[in-house]
């Protein structure tokens, strides 16, 4: 099973990165030793645990101290809908680890009567997040002349790859 996983990682360029690999996504991938991984997800589950550990070290892993901080930099990340400038992605994506690893110390640290609303609460606001970052990424791949062939649109098309042979035979 770890080796079929592997190979896939391997031989699936898109994998680590989940977001189409074509100049209009090169701001949100970077490459290690050939392999695309998600700046995104590179910045948010590290923050992440970061503040797990940190809030768990200092004593403030109280759902009292926790929550608020979820919430807080939580409703600070919102501001990244605000703009389409990718420069201040990576502090967003920091910003929202924080969330995510204050509201799991929530979730855990929650009083009994309120632990399944903090977790319900906690499940939305990420399905939420997740579906506008997808929408706004399908609204580009959908504008996009390429869209009809996604996922394997990052791959040169039969036409590019013939216009690559003609140029070197030349």
């Amino acid at each position: 099973m770890t080796r079929r996983i592997l190979s896939t990682i391997d031989s699936d360029p898109i994998i680590l990165s989940h977001h189409p690999l074509c100049g209009k996504f090169d701001d949100h991938v970077f490459k290690i030793k050939g392999r695309y991984v998600c700046i995104g997800c590179a910045t948010v589950y590290p923050s992440a645990i970061l503040t797990v550990l940190f809030l768990w070290i200092m004593n403030l892993s109280s759902f009292a101290i926790a929550f608020p901080i979820a919430m807080a930099s939580f409703a600070l990340n919102m501001v990244r809908f605000l703009s389409r400038d990718h420069r201040l992605s990576v502090l967003f994506n920091a910003i929202l680890g924080v969330s995510l690893g204050a509201s799991l110390l929530s979730a855990i640290n929650a009083p009994d009567n309120l632990r399944l609303s903090v977790v319900l609460v906690g499940l939305a606001v990420a399905f939420i997040f997740s579906f506008v970052k997808g929408y706004r990424v399908l609204a580009t791949c959908k504008s996009c002349q390429r869209y009809q062939e996604f996922p394997s649109c990052y791959k040169p098309s039969p036409l590019q790859v013939k216009e690559s042979i003609n140029s070197q035979s030349e």
